[in-house]
């Protein structure tokens, strides 16, 4: 009786009632129906070849890809390409897959509503289409720069990305986002269509092909794992480049793959504390507290500039080697001026540089790439905080924009009287067209320079509007002392002068492109040339204020520091522009410093950016405030055993480094690896010698793990901010 009782409630049972039952039922008439499935094989089958002969055709035709790594046996690299192919078929299954759940979704549960099914196909376009433009500009951004999108490219430009559509070639990016939406209407509608039209026969055939293929790509990649996998070949010269090339230049999709791989098999940085080293911590005292004890008379009142100028390596000036004259303004202001002969930036990039000479700061603040956050918890006392305090009026002028990485948010201490950037700037601003640069008027509201200004992310703008405005301001001061920060932009790839500008290194027409981090590399003397002539343009903006100040009678009143915020690199080290590694031709830049009554010469001692605002200080008869991590160049005897730090926080560098005892040491956090060079026998760091100086490495090693130590974790601890200023590794 039971038993029956139990299959007459069975009977009844309605599954639809049930919250799981209608899923049920449809999970049950999907695999009743699954042979009707095989009619999406020829479909899928064709959009597999569609991605595959686009892989192979971009790998064919970029340089740099693994296909044309010459490094690499030709058996190698059809491996990689197997391996290329199987990534991306991998990728494909899950887009593929993804997209098939929602239209499963739509007709089983929304079959009827009209409004539904077609916000799941535009849906389903715009994922498209979003992932073509990724895939489109992922391989534009390694023909550039040699390195594909990943998760460090999308901390690097999600906290600015129209600011970086700047630098990006306009007319490109549109033909992307065009080629994208074809791409898209291709994949979601024509090709269906095409393959459906074909006869069965036909459709057979293209999946057996298909998985023929797709079995030789599955087995191409094993073996290129026991080409560089096995124990007894993972320290092989082919089998590093390999594992290199497949990680790094075999398309988005494994670099994706290898990018997850990474993070899954993370391994704790190498970062710690020396405790034999000593370490200066010092307390926060108060603005008024200082002013009341810093004078050392005899001080002076005298007027403060600082000039920052883009990209301005130190082998462009006279003194500094040059070969020709470039920048004559300059090489004038370098014989009446203390002239470093060995200075140094702090990072390879803007957002950290430019502000360190204002702040002396290191600008190393956290593991990852940083953005300057609005109202910091962290104590940050930069020079015009101290003038204002005196009584100075204080500006900045830049052609930059300083919404770039948050740096306004820094800069923005409330002792800025006057603040002067690209953003707030009504004149023309530029951005990228072609091979050179687009110059857009105001009026034009359409225009993407003042689409880009109205929402604060405007371009650059031309110097000699910065400097008028700089000379504007000081004649409303009426003799009173000011202080000054300006950071000059024109010498920026791509190099932009005014059209009737006469050029005298370069020509005045290009054959081809120069974009960031890339340019043909038998055109490296002409892009030099270029390069220069935009200094020369630098160079007369630069005259012009430092005549105002002759011709008004402000000169023997006035100290004047030029420096770069970084230099130029033009393929030493592989590598184009800056903001990448940290070597030499990117780091090592100009420092002048010219006051009234300092005696000019030349310096060889080791300087960094870090030291500028306390030798200004010195210079004024005051003591250098104690959140300064630099030291006074002018009034200090050279310590020998100094060390210099540096840092790059890059989508195409991940790099820390020290300079000491003639030695330079840097640490690739991509690479987890060291580099070491002899710079008095190697000054272009040609050699690395890390292998044969174990403990040279060693010794630095230490020195740069504990500053980057102490400084991550100083800016992470909020308890410290209330109560110390950031600490300094004693030499």
């Amino acid at each position: 009786m039971a038993r029956k009782s139990n299959t007459q409630i069975t009977d009844k049972i309605n599954p639809s009632a049930y919250p799981w039952g209608r899923l049920l039922e449809a999970v049950n008439e999907a695999w009743i129906r699954l042979p009707e499935l095989g009619s999406l094989l020829p479909i899928f089958a064709a959009l597999w070849f569609t991605v595959a002969v686009l892989e192979v055709t971009l790998q064919a035709f970029i340089p740099a890809s693994a296909m044309r790594n010459e490094d690499l046996p030709i058996g190698a690299r059809f491996l990689l390409i197997c391996y290329s192919i199987s990534s991306s078929t991998i990728f494909l299954i899950a887009i593929c897959g993804f997209l098939g759940l929602l239209r499963w979704v739509e007709k089983q549960f929304f079959t009827t509503w009209t409004v539904f099914r077609w916000l799941m196909g535009a849906f389903a376009a715009l994922l498209t289409w979003f992932i073509l433009l990724a895939y489109g500009a992922s391989w534009g951004l390694f023909w550039q720069t040699r390195t594909f999108i990943d998760s460090q490219t999308i901390v690097f430009l999600a906290p600015h990305p129209l600011q970086v559509l700047h630098w990006v070639d306009v007319d490109m990016a549109l033909t992307l986002v065009v080629l994208a939406a074809i791409g898209s209407w291709v994949i979601m509608s024509w090709i269906p269509r095409w393959i459906r039209r074909w006869p069965v026969i036909l459709q057979r055939r293209l999946v057996l092909v298909w998985g023929w293929l797709i079995g030789v790509c599955l087995l191409g990649s094993f073996f290129g794992e026991l080409y560089s996998g096995t124990d007894e070949r993972q320290s092989t010269r082919t089998a590093i480049l390999y594992t290199r090339s497949r990680d790094n230049a075999s398309g988005p999709f494994p670099h994706v793959l290898g990018d997850i791989q990474k993070h899954l098999r993370y391994r704790p940085e190498e970062r710690f504390r020396a405790d034999d080293i000593r370490i200066v911590q010092r307390p926060i005292i108060a603005m008024e507290r200082y002013v009341a004890t810093a004078a050392r008379p005899p001080t002076n009142r005298w007027n403060v500039i600082i000039l920052v100028v883009e990209s301005l390596r130190a082998d462009q000036l006279r003194v500094y080697g040059a070969t020709r004259e470039v920048m004559p303004a300059v090489d004038d202001l370098t014989r009446e001026s203390r002239v470093f002969l060995n200075a140094y930036c702090q990072s390879s990039h803007s957002d950290y540089a430019t502000v360190t000479p204002l702040s002396s700061h290191y600008p190393l603040r956290s593991s990852t790439a940083y953005t300057y956050p609005e109202n910091p918890s962290y104590p940050r006392v930069l020079i015009y905080d101290v003038l204002k305090a005196l009584g100075y009026h204080t500006a900045i002028f830049s052609s930059s924009n300083e919404w770039w990485g948050g740096m306004i948010n820094f800069l923005q201490t409330g002792n800025v009287d006057h603040f002067f950037h690209a953003a707030n700037f009504k004149g023309p601003t530029y951005v990228m067209r072609g091979e050179t640069a687009l110059l857009l008027q105001p009026g034009d509201y359409a225009s993407f320079a003042d689409w880009t200004r109205k929402t604060r992310h405007a371009g650059s703008v031309d110097d000699r509007y910065t400097v008028g405005e700089a000379i504007q301001w000081i004649e409303g001061l009426k003799g009173e002392p000011f202080f000054i920060a300006m950071n000059l932009q024109s010498s920026h790839l791509p190099y932009v002068v005014p059209r009737d500008f006469p050029r005298r290194f370069g020509p005045e027409k290009l054959g081809f492109s120069i974009r960031f981090g890339k340019f043909p590399r038998d055109k490296i003397q002409v892009v030099k040339d270029v390069y220069a002539d935009s200094l020369v343009y630098v160079d007369l903006q630069i005259a012009r204020l430092l005549q105002y100040l002759k011709t008004h009678g402000m000169w023997d009143n006035t100290v004047v520091v030029l420096t770069g915020d970084h230099g130029q690199a033009f393929y030493e080290h592989g590598f184009a522009s800056h903001a990448s590694a940290i070597f030499n031709e990117v780091m090592r830049v100009p420092l002048v410093i010219r006051a009234p009554g300092l005696r000019p010469g030349l310096e060889t001692r080791l300087a960094q950016h870090v030291d500028i605002a306390p030798s200004i200080l010195e210079l004024l008869g005051l003591a250098v405030h104690p959140s300064f991590q630099g030291t006074d160049l002018l009034n200090s005897t050279p310590d020998p055993k100094r060390s210099v730090y540096m840092v790059a926080q890059t989508s195409l560098a991940y790099q820390y480094g020290i300079v000491r005892s003639n030695f330079k040491l840097i640490y690739d956090e991509f690479e987890r690896k060291y580099l070491l060079y002899d710079l008095a026998a190697d000054p272009d760091e040609k050699a690395d010698i890390a292998s044969s100086q174990p403990t040279i490495v060693n010794e630095l090693a230490r020195r740069l793990q504990t500053w980057r130590t102490l400084q991550i974790n100083y800016y992470a601890d909020k308890r410290l901010h209330t109560r110390e200023y950031p600490p300094i590794v004693a030499d």
